[in-house]
Order: C-alpha cells, then structure tokens, then sequence
C-alpha cells in the first residue's frame, strides 16, 4: 500500500501534466514551448551559477582549500531544506486537503505519512541536486576525480537534508498554529516570512566582495557552520578523503533523529489534520449590509483578498516590490554607498539612471500575478464564467491589479532614488513613464501566459505559484522583456542623450503593448469557452 500511496502521490505533484496544467500529448506547441523556456531558464542557471562555482573553485583551489566547496553544497541544500519544508509542511504533511478522502480509507495512518514525507523528500531531492550541480561540478573539476568520492557524495546527499527537514516541519507547524489564533493571521504570518527572508538576504549580502565574486564573501560563513554543525563537518570529511567511518556518522546521526521524529510525530499530525476539518460558527449579531461598488474595482478587490489569504502567493509574487521600497528607502541612508554598490554589481560606465531601471525591471518582472491568478480560481473558476461579466473584464481585472501591486512603489521608487543621486527632475518623469509602459507589457504577457496554461486541479497554491509553467514563464518570459530593453538601449546610447533613448524604449514598449492587448481582447472570450475547470 505505500508503493501504492506513493506513486499516487508523485503522480499528482511531479508529473508533466500537473507542471504545465495540461495533456503534453494533445498540446504539442505548447509542450515544445515550454521546453524551449525550460531550456532556457536551465541555461542560463547553469550559465551564471556554474560559472561563480567554478570561479570560486578556482579561487580556494589556489588557497589550498577546495573542499570547503563541500560546505557550500551542505549549505546550500540546507537553505533549500528550509524553503521547501516551510512552504509545503502545511498542506503535505499537516493539513492537506485530501485527510477526509484518506482517514476512512482501511490504511494504517503510519503509512500514509510515510507516503507524504516520501513525496517530500523527492521534491527536495530533485531541487536541491540541480541547485548543486554547479558546485558538485567545480568540486570534482578542482580535485582529482574518484567514484568512491562521487559515490559517498551521492549517498550522504540522501540524509543530509533529514534533521532540517524535521526542524522546519515543526516550526512551520508551530508558526500556523501560533498565528492562527490571531484574527489576521495570514497577513501576520506573511509579515514574519518577509522579516525573515530580508534578514537572511542583508546579511548575506553584506557579507558579499563584489568586486571578485559575490561568493567569496560567504566563504568564512559557511566554512563556520560546517564546523559547528557536525554532520556537515562529516559529510566534508568523508567526500574529501574518501572516509566510509564518517559517512557512517553522517548517515547514523540524521537516520536516528529523523527516525524517531517519524515515529512520535504520528500523533500530533492526527491531532492536527482532524483540526483541519472543523468548521467553527460564530453569530456576533450585527445586520448584513450591501455596499454597491463599481465592478471592476469590486474584482480588483476580490484579486487583493485572494492575494493576502494565499501566504505563498503574497511571499513570492510580491517579493519584487518589497524588495524595491526596502533598496529605496535604504538608499536615503547610505547615499555615499549606493552609487559604489550599483556600478559593481551592474558595470562601473552604465549611467544611474539605467542602473536604476534595471533595478525596477527586475522588480517589475518578479510580480507576476496575471500568469498564475486565473489558475488560483482552482474548482471556483466555473462561478466566475457563470458570472454575467465579460471574460475580458476578469483579465483586465487582474492586470489592473498586478499595476496597482508594482507601479505606486515602482515611481516612489524612482523619487528616492532620485533624491539619493541626485537625478534630473526631466529624467525621472521619463523614467516613470518607462516603467509604467513596462509593467503594463509585463502585465499583459503574464495574463497571456496563464490563458494558455491555466492549472486549476492542484492540490497545493504552491503548484501554482512556484512549479506551474505559468510561473515559470511568466518570470523568465519577463526577463526576456528586459532583455530587449537592454538590447535596444545598447545600439541607441551611442548615438543620443539618456532622456532620447529612454524615450525611444518607452515607444519600443508601447509598440510591443499594442499586439499584446489586441490579441487579449481578441482572443479572451474564445480561450474562456474552451477552458474546463
């Protein structure tokens, strides 16, 4: 029956069908488009990542220290251990959706926590090896290669992730339970993932030389943890000098902790799963009112309500502008620093102003709503074309919404920054106007994107958000706008002003924004009678 369990389950969250929202077999352009973009987005991992590693390799080999690469791997697959637990222990192993299909069935409730933590741990597996090829490549590249090293490598890499795997199942636990006392839980929950993540993000990159490789900087980190967290100190060991007594340490250790947390926690995801289920009726007395609103903005709130309750959605789709008010108000206070920082990471000669849209562009590229919203409708999707609403009010609906999400930060952004380095006023009104132009372009291909490849039979938001096709090309797909910009402001710098080019790429995009809502509007009652929810 667990063989049974778990096919059943990676069927439903690894297969090809689940990752596009689609049969690959009846879509074949589809499929071949996807590939391409998977293709792309590999290419360009390997491209940036494989070539830090192999000059970071370069970089320890010459101190004599090319195993601390190990480190890095151990490290780095924690960090994925971390995400991936936090994410998906709600919903996989406590509170997922199918208990009440599952708990009446004639099997042992052992076995099918089993089945879910075996599903798990493949996901994390399967991420966390191609997060590591790159450093497992510049390892082996920067020592002399041995199977007994690939082979202890390979095996360690199966219990390494164990004890993070039980940390984050219980603090993602003890976080939900905590917070769900409260009566905005879901936005509370938000905020601490946001404290979190930024902390981790600013101390990592305060630790980071720019000017050699943004690596170099977490050397003496990781290089410390590893030595305070033995098993990582084990597994290091046992690659480098091929010693099968230390594999046995790392494999006894994690084996032994993770074994008793499967056995102990039984009860508790009992306890909780049947909490899951309750529904609690409260009557407070207070009249029903009825408030007419214009509809769209009756829909737009309805796509901020959805926004703020679904915490995974709100973490990464919203990540981009965090991120952007955070760097903006940061740069009132280190004014001196900011211009250093920007020419390094992005190129000494690229004028501010640039170097600021770029900042923006990625921001605007990372809030990506319109290519997984309509996916989000899930089983409801039927009431929403049952609705007497054009289907194109929808879409543009939650265009308009991924707008108000990015722009209002995007062009107080660009004020500050303003006032940090002390930009022209003209400048800054054409670099508003550029951004505007370009969220709307992003914000059209991401809705373009999700009609194409909706997925509303997910067991998760995390499907959706994080491993659906729409999100994958709705990021990348954004990417490559930003890459015709800088392509088109490459061959026009030369021969004009800031202002005139800037200007110029807001016609480029204005041109590209034409097609885009023509084929919309075209194409978006057409793609709503023939989609199934």
């Amino acid at each position: 029956m667990y063989t049974t369990l778990v096919k059943l389950f990676l069927k439903e969250n690894i297969s090809l069908k689940r990752l596009m929202g689609f049969d690959v077999r009846k879509s074949k352009v589809k499929a071949i488009l996807i590939g391409l973009a998977l293709l792309y987005s590999v290419v360009v991992f390997i491209g940036l990542f494989g070539y830090l590693f192999f000059d970071l390799g370069k970089i320890l080999d010459q101190m004599g220290q090319s195993e601390i690469l190990i480190s890095f791997l151990c490290v780095y697959v924690l960090g994925m251990s971390l995400l991936i637990t936090f994410f998906r222990a709600n919903g996989s192993l406590f509170y997922y959706k199918d208990y009440e299909i599952l708990s009446p069935l004639p099997i042992h409730p052992r076995t099918v926590l089993l089945a879910k933590m075996t599903v798990l741990l493949v996901m994390l597996y399967l991420m966390s090896f191609i997060i590591s090829l790159p450093i497992m490549f510049s390892y082996f590249y920067w020592n002399d290669f041995s199977v007994v090293g690939l082979l202890i490598l390979l095996v360690g890499f199966l219990f390494i992730p164990l004890v993070p795997v039980v940390i984050m199942s219980l603090l993602s636990l003890g976080i939900a339970q905590f917070t769900r006392r409260f009566r905005r839980s879901k936005l509370l929950n938000l905020i601490l993932m946001f404290v979190v993540f930024l902390g981790i993000f600013m101390g990592s990159f305060s630790l980071n030389d720019i000017e050699q490789n943004p690596l170099t900087g977490q050397i003496d980190l990781f290089k410390g943890i590893s030595e305070v967290y033995l098993p990582f100190d084990w597994y290091r060991i046992a690659i480098h000098q091929g010693s099968w007594v230390h594999l046995l340490y790392v494999i006894l250790v994690n084996a032994v902790i993770f074994g008793l947390y499967m056995y102990f926690i039984q009860g508790l995801v009992h306890k909780t799963n049947q909490k899951g289920i309750r529904v609690n009726i409260k009557k407070n007395g207070k009249p029903v009112t009825y408030q007419e609103k214009p509809l769209m903005w009756a829909l737009i709130q309805k796509e901020f309500k959805k926004f703020f309750n679904v915490t995974i959605y709100a973490f990464n789709a919203g990540f981009g502008p965090v991120i952007l008010m955070v760097a903006s108000i940061a740069s009132l206070f280190y004014q001196q620093d900011l211009e250093r920082i920007l020419g390094e990471a992005m190129g000494a000669e690229l004028p501010l102003e640039v170097m600021i849209i770029a900042l923006i562009g990625f921001a605007v590229s990372m809030t990506y709503t319109p290519a997984i919203s309509l996916s989000l409708e899930g089983k409801n999707f039927w009431i929403i074309k049952s609705l007497p609403i054009q289907p194109k009010t929808i879409m543009y609906s939650k265009i308009i919404f991924n707008m108000l999400l990015i722009v209002p930060i995007a062009l107080i952004s660009i004020v500050l920054f303003g006032i940090s380095l002390s930009l022209p006023i003209l400048n800054q009104l054409i670099m508003m106007i550029l951004v505007v132009v370009f969220a709307a372009v992003i914000s059209f291909f991401d809705a373009l994107v999700n009609l194409y490849m909706p997925k509303f039979d997910y067991m998760n938001e995390v499907e959706v958000v994080k491993q659906s096709a729409g999100a994958l090309l709705g990021i990348f797909g954004g990417f490559a706008l930003m890459g015709i910009n800088g392509v088109s402001y490459y061959y026009l710098h030369g021969t004009m002003n800031e202002s005139l080019v800037f200007l110029l790429l807001v016609a480029i995009n204005g041109l590209l924004l034409i097609p885009l809502v023509w084929f919309m509007e075209k194409k978006t009652e057409k793609i709503f009678r023939t989609l199934k929810a």
